[in-house]
């Protein structure tokens, strides 16, 4: 606020730049350009679904329909909101729409393919059953068309995969990330 203020008095006049009462102006009005641009800056976070706060997350819900579950956090929220946002642009459904609303809450590679009259939706990149499924499976209810059935192809761990690592490997680490962790890659 001082570095506003200051550069503001240094454009008057040499005579002004002392005086109480342009101090106090200027003081003012550093603290109302200051709020200005708080808020100018909350303003744009709420153009990216990356970069949304709570209150832009709260009207995009209300505005998508979408209840949240208790405990949510504010990632996963962004992530419904972006994947919602997506199924209700009112374009055409088709596999590429579901492809980029997994995306939306996947960043990593998903095969989404129709086979035999079923969607198949495949995450490459995922082990285990993604912590998202249920959020993932209601926006895909809302934009298919009812007569469409849907099925996810998930990624485990086959004993196979064992071979590749030592006993310490398995000893140090949780159950959940062997049967579900990305630890062929990492």
């Amino acid at each position: 606020m001082n570095d506003v203020k200051e550069r503001l008095i240094y454009n008057n006049n040499k005579l002004y730049r002392k005086a109480v009462f342009v101090n106090d102006f200027y003081t003012v009005v550093a603290i109302v350009y200051e709020s200005l641009l708080s808020r100018l800056d909350e303003a744009e976070k709420q153009l990216f679904f990356d970069t949304m706060t709570l209150p832009g997350i709260e009207i995009f819900e209300r505005y998508l329909g979408i209840t949240v579950p208790a405990g949510t956090s504010i990632e996963e929220r962004r992530n419904n909101v972006k994947a919602n946002w997506l199924a209700a642009r009112g374009k055409k459904f088709t596999l590429k729409m579901i492809q980029e609303i997994c995306l939306a809450w996947d960043k990593g590679r998903v095969d989404v393919s129709f086979t035999s009259g079923k969607i198949k939706i495949a995450f490459l990149e995922i082990y285990g059953i993604p912590p998202f499924i249920d959020n993932l499976k209601k926006t895909i209810d809302r934009i298919k068309p009812a007569h469409l059935p849907y099925e996810f192809i998930y990624q485990l761990h086959t004993w196979g995969d064992v071979k590749t690592h030592t006993w310490d490997f398995f000893r140090t680490n949780t159950w959940e990330y062997v049967k579900s962790g990305d630890w062929q890659n990492g």
